[in-house]
């Protein structure tokens, strides 16, 4: 099992390939980064690597005494960092949406490109509240929460509270400051995010490029493979990313 000792905490990835420039995938809310390992081949064959891990307190990622969304940003960093990756094509679907939103601001030159998939740089009252009482009945063990082994709760809590809190602390403004290429993905029939919050971050970022999948539900990546593949190679050739 791949692990790499960062100090305060033990992160689990899974890797195909080599070479200096990674694809590499940031899991959502749900659970880890494992199920992404059917998509190496692809992925391997025209980027040369892909990566995918568990966040801190996730999966087979150990548990930390601290978490946030700097530290959730900066382990994805230092996990690099080890890998001897210099840069990455960086894809984030939901709540890995946010965390790469933050690592782009704290890594800007780590980033090839981006990919945001179903998520949003910001949420309203209603979506806030929803997230944080996630994360609070989780921590309860009451209806309403997710089911996660027990020492796993603290990490879900802090990503509810992380996606609640971008109400009051929106990354909306800070968006013009990610200058690399993004790549705005969502589904039209997205119960869990919606596509507005993706219209928004399209608007936003200075170099984006906004698809919304009609058919497609929560995950573009998952539900609509062959066109997201498509247009992933299209965007990275488009930007130099890919030859």
């Amino acid at each position: 099992m791949p692990e790499m000792d960062l100090g305060d905490v033990t992160i689990h990835y899974q890797q195909a390939g080599e070479g200096p420039l990674a694809y590499v995938f940031c899991h959502g809310l749900g659970g880890g980064g494992e199920g992404f390992v059917e998509e190496f081949d692809f992925w391997k064959e025209h980027f040369g690597r892909v990566i995918t891990w568990d966040n801190r307190g996730v999966g087979a990622s150990s548990t930390a005494s601290k978490y946030s969304l700097p530290l959730f940003a900066g382990d994805l960093a230092r996990l690099l960092d080890g890998l001897g990756v210099e840069r990455a094509v960086v894809h984030g679907v939901s709540w890995g949406g946010v965390l790469v939103q933050q690592f782009a601001l704290d890594h800007l030159e780590r980033c090839a490109a981006m990919i945001i998939d179903s998520s949003s740089s910001e949420v309203n009252v209603a979506a806030s509240e929803n997230w944080f009482h996630i994360g609070e009945n989780t921590k309860a063990g009451v209806e309403g929460g997710r089911d996660v082994p027990s020492e796993q709760v603290d990490s879900l809590v802090a990503r509810a509270r992380g996606i609640a809190g971008l109400r009051e602390h929106p990354y909306t403004p800070r968006l013009k400051d990610i200058t690399c290429p993004v790549l705005v993905v969502a589904g039209g029939k997205d119960e869990v995010a919606g596509a507005g919050g993706s219209v928004l971050m399209a608007r936003n970022l200075p170099n984006a490029r906004l698809e919304i999948f009609q058919e497609s539900g929560h995950g573009v990546y998952s539900h609509e493979r062959d066109g997201y593949r498509s247009l992933v190679l299209e965007f990275c050739r488009e930007h130099g990313v890919l030859s």
